[in-house]
């Protein structure tokens, strides 16, 4: 019974150590990331008004899923959908978006820089989905534990554009609606799984 049990563990461990050994000598082409970023307000700007960090607590969260293709070991590129949320004032949109990382040190494959770019899907009314350009810069660490399971973090900048239709109120009666374009500028923190 014991030697069973020997047996069992040494055969379990052994194709453990295979498995890894594998893994580092045929990473994997395609991965799905699962990501959840907070972004840290800094100034929101459009034809009539500026807000900033120090008036007004700005804040938001993203939840993004990325479809990253390897197509270098350095170079990887893809596409993601997401829905992100924004305080102060408040703006909802579904961004869809093209994504690039690249690792520039060569010995160490789990740093890396990135960037998105894509537009957020959406309508022109207040208080629905707003559309409207998007741009994410930044560094991001991945570390894989297995071959199709690891965590990730990104620190980075995000722009967003929002085209949203407003009312403008004089004495609590409606003047007028018209189109502005505000501009948010914010930091973004995230952290998420790797498939």
């Amino acid at each position: 019974m014991i030697m069973r049990k020997l047996y069992f563990v040494f055969t379990l461990l052994l194709l453990v150590g295979l498995e890894s050994f594998a893994q580092e000598k045929n990473p994997a082409r395609f991965h799905v990331a699962l990501d959840y970023h907070y972004n840290l307000g800094l100034r929101e700007r459009n034809s009539l008004f500026t807000m900033k960090r120090s008036e007004f607590k700005m804040g938001g969260n993203s939840v993004h899923l990325t479809f990253l293709y390897h197509i270098l070991p350095r170079l990887s590129a893809g596409a993601g959908i997401g829905i992100d949320g924004y305080r102060n004032p408040p703006h909802t949109t579904f961004p869809v978006f093209g994504t690039v990382y690249y690792r520039p040190l060569k010995k160490y494959l789990n740093p890396y820089v990135y960037t998105n770019l894509g537009y957020g899907l959406g309508k022109r009314r207040y208080g629905s989905f707003a559309s409207g350009w998007l741009l994410d810069a930044g560094i991001g660490y991945t570390k894989m534990f297995a071959r199709h399971f690891g965590l990730n973090c990104q620190f980075g900048y995000n722009l967003k554009q929002f085209d949203v239709e407003t009312t403008v109120y004089i004495d609590n009666l409606p003047v007028g609606s018209y189109f502005i374009k505000d501009i948010r500028h914010s930091l973004s923190f995230g952290f998420g799984l790797v498939f």
